[in-house]
C-alpha cells in the first residue's frame, strides 16, 4: 500500500508543477499580449503625433514663404547631397519619389519617419509651391467678390471696397475651385467618391497629402533610398504568392509614382477605414490631408471677413 500511496502522491506533486508551469506560461504570453498590444498603440500614437509635427512645420513654410514646399527625393539615401531638400521645378511636377523635405522644414530626418521607420511620402499641388505666384495667401480674397482670379491663380488685388467694387474683388470659392489634390475614403463607389472628404474641382481640395505606410511599408522609401514593395502579398499569399504587396485602397497612395493630379476614382489618395487583415483590404496608412483654407486659417493669410 505504501508504494502506491507512494506514486499518487507522485503524481499529484507532478499535476501540481505541470498546473504552475501553464499558469506562468499563461501569464508570459499575456504579458507578452499586452506588450505587443501596447506598442502597437505606441506606434499609432506615435504616428499621427509625427504627422501633427509636419503639419506644423508646414504652416510654418507657408507664414513665412505664402507657399508650400516642393517634396524632396525619396531615393537619395541619408547623408548624400540633397537628402531632405526640396525638389525644384520642372521635378516638384511629377514627384514620382516625393517624401517630406525636411532639410527645407527645419526638421530632422527622424521627424520626416514614421515609427516602422519609413521615410513619410509627400504630395502637394505643385501650383500650391510655385515661388513665380504665391497662391497660399488669401488675404487679398473678399467674401463679397464676384471677379475672376488673377493671373496665376491668385486673388485679384482689390479696388476698395470690395462691397462697392465686387468685380475687383476674388471670393474664396472662385479662389480655390480647381487648386490642391483630392482625397476620399474609397467607400461608396461612384457616389462615394463624387461626395469625397477633399474635393479639388469643387473647392475642398487638400492643401497637401502626407502619408505614413504603416506597418507593412508598403510604398515607402527607407533611409536607404530604397523603395520598399510591402510584405502583404508574402505573408498572405496572395495568388499568385507576392503578386500584391498592398491593400486596394493602399495602391493610390504608394510612392514611386507620379502625382494624382486631377484625380479619378481610381487614382485619387486613399484615407480608407483601417484594416490589418493582411488581405487584400489591407489599410494601415496614416494620412494628414487638410484643406488650403485650414492651412491658411492656421496662419492668418485667409480671406478677409465683413
Amino acid at each position: 500500500m505504501v508504494p502506491a500511496r507512494i506514486k499518487r502522491q507522485h503524481g499529484a506533486a507532478l499535476i501540481v508543477v505541470v498546473g504552475l508551469v501553464m499558469i506562468l506560461f499563461l501569464a508570459a504570453l499575456a504579458k507578452w499580449a499586452m506588450l505587443d498590444i501596447e506598442r502597437k498603440l505606441g506606434q499609432q500614437t506615435g504616428s499621427s503625433a509625427g504627422l501633427s509635427k509636419i503639419d506644423a512645420a508646414l504652416a510654418n513654410f507657408v507664414a513665412q514663404h505664402k507657399r508650400l514646399p516642393c517634396p524632396a527625393n525619396g531615393a537619395i539615401a541619408s547623408g548624400w547631397p540633397n537628402a531632405g531638400v526640396e525638389m525644384s521645378f520642372p521635378v516638384c511636377t511629377s514627384q514620382t519619389t516625393g517624401v517630406v523635405p525636411w532639410v527645407t522644414l527645419g526638421i530632422s530626418e527622424n521627424d520626416a519617419k514614421d515609427p516602422w521607420n519609413g521615410r513619410i511620402s509627400y504630395r502637394v499641388d505643385p501650383a500650391l509651391a510655385g515661388a513665380a505666384t504665391l497662391l497660399m495667401n488669401m488675404s487679398n480674397c473678399d467674401i463679397s467678390g464676384t471677379g475672376s482670379v488673377a493671373a496665376g491663380g491668385a486673388c485679384r488685388t482689390p479696388t476698395p471696397t470690395c462691397i462697392a467694387n465686387s468685380a475687383s474683388c476674388t471670393s474664396p470659392a472662385t479662389f480655390l475651385a480647381g487648386k490642391g489634390l483630392d482625397v476620399w475614403d474609397g467607400i461608396g463607389g461612384a457616389a462615394g467618391w463624387a461626395a469625397r472628404q477633399n474635393n479639388r474641382a469643387g473647392g475642398t481640395g487638400a492643401a497637401y497629402v502626407i502619408i505614413s505606410h504603416g506597418a507593412t511599408g508598403a510604398g515607402a522609401f527607407n533611409s536607404n533610398g530604397i523603395y520598399q514593395p510591402g510584405t502583404i502579398g508574402a505573408i498572405a499569399k496572395v495568388p499568385p504568392p507576392g503578386t500584391q504587396a498592398a491593400g486596394n485602397d493602399e495602391i493610390p497612395n504608394l510612392n514611386n509614382q507620379t502625382i494624382a493630379l486631377p484625380g479619378t476614382q481610381g487614382n485619387t489618395y486613399r484615407d480608407a477605414p483601417f484594416n490589418t487583415s493582411q488581405t487584400v483590404s489591407n489599410f494601415d496608412d496614416y494620412l494628414s490631408h487638410p484643406t488650403i483654407q485650414t492651412v491658411l486659417g492656421k496662419v492668418s493669410l485667409r480671406e478677409r471677413i465683413h
